[in-house]
């Protein structure tokens, strides 16, 4: 039986990640952290959800024990969606966020006429590389989209795919424990229920 925490930042389709969670064929015990969860020991694998400003998250973060957070993101499993994705940067350029430093890279906006933002859609991922948080996934496959702010990313050894809106940019990043991903498999149909399969199986 796997311990799945999801953070509930009061946005980021919570319901729709615990609903697609719950439909798969696994032995999932599902708790939401709050600040009022203080089990965090217990947790196998940690969900981040996406969509809110990085600012807002890293405050959000504050409310709970934050050394002892810190600490758990060192060993356990994360899969880090959109936003929940960027956190881990250095920086930000919404509101001029310092992020949580964990790798090397910042948070662009874009910044161009030709196309409208934010980048709001289906689009697809290019892969790079193979990965078994992969499975069941190819290359030129579509995911849905919906953010303003990109990473620039230097641990490129870590980039497993990468997409395409006016400018390229990292999709999907695999380091030790991190599974960062930067569009919605909750809002991605079969291919985004595929990856929480893998992410679960992992």
């Amino acid at each position: 039986m796997l311990n799945i925490g999801i953070f509930d930042f009061g946005s980021g389709n919570l319901k729709s990640i615990i609903q697609i969670l719950n439909n798969l064929p696994l032995n999932l015990n599902l708790y939401i952290i709050n600040k009022n969860y203080n089990n965090l020991e217990k947790l196998n694998k940690i969900i981040i959800p996406g969509q809110g400003a990085p600012y807002n998250l890293i405050k959000e973060f504050l409310k709970f024990d934050f050394i002892k957070i810190k600490n758990l993101f060192n060993d356990i499993k994360i899969l880090g969606i959109c936003v929940g994705k960027q956190i881990f940067y250095k920086n930000s350029d919404e509101s001029n966020t310092k992020c949580l430093n964990y790798l090397e890279g910042c948070v662009k906006s874009f910044n161009f006429k030709s196309n409208k933002i934010p980048n709001i859609g289906w689009n697809k991922i290019y892969i790079l590389k193979k990965h078994k948080l992969l499975n069941g996934i190819k290359s030129g496959d579509f995911f849905y989209f919906s953010h303003t702010f990109y990473i620039i990313n230097k641990n490129y050894k870590f980039i497993y795919s990468f997409s395409k809106y006016s400018v390229f940019y990292p999709s999907i990043f695999i380091k030790n424990n991190l599974f960062l991903i930067q569009f919605h498999p909750e809002k991605s149909f079969k291919k985004g229920y595929k990856i929480f399969y893998n992410f679960c199986c992992w």
